[in-house]
């Protein structure tokens, strides 16, 4: 017969794995490891964000090699984005902004014609709980706790 502290114990483990992927933060270096750099493709930037998920809470760092300067800004609309139009704000050096609402985000690079090269792109980010897209549940960084999680539970089941 399964003691309290049992159940107890495996019921813990539950609302932690059901939990802990909801709100383990990532950390996105913006272009993968090509950086925050001019861009092969006026394209690239989009392409590279189109195929994640950000959720409230993430950070996006604008990486850019030594021998490149570049910033990163904000507009406020798509529009602004579109007509690479200037808002004013620039962030430099060491700034990783942190997505702390859900809703469409934009970024620019101030510098020259950087944005009319490709230099922007636009994300949506989304709520820690709640509305997430069926797909977005589990992200790929926290299966590294799921699988902790299946051993313990193994361990836990068949051992004790």
């Amino acid at each position: 017969m399964v003691s309290t502290q049992k159940v107890t114990f495996l019921a813990s483990f539950l609302f932690i794995a059901v939990l802990l992927p909801a709100v383990a933060a990532v950390d996105y270096q913006v272009g993968g490891d090509f950086g925050w750099n001019l861009p092969p493709t006026p394209t690239f930037f989009s392409e590279w964000a189109s195929n994640k998920t950000f959720f409230v809470g993430d950070r996006l760092r604008f990486n850019s090699s030594a021998n490149e300067t570049h910033n990163y800004a904000m507009p406020g609309s798509q529009a602004e984005l579109d007509g690479c139009v200037k808002p004013g704000i620039v962030f430099v050096g060491n700034v990783f902004p942190v997505l702390d609402r859900p809703g469409r985000r934009y970024f620019i690079c101030e510098v020259g014609n950087h944005c009319n090269l490709g230099m922007k792109f636009a994300i949506d980010v989304m709520p820690i709980l709640g509305s997430m897209p069926p797909n977005a549940a589990l992200k790929i960084d926290a299966f590294p706790m799921l699988l902790l999680f299946i051993t313990m539970i193994t361990n836990f089941l068949f051992i004790i």
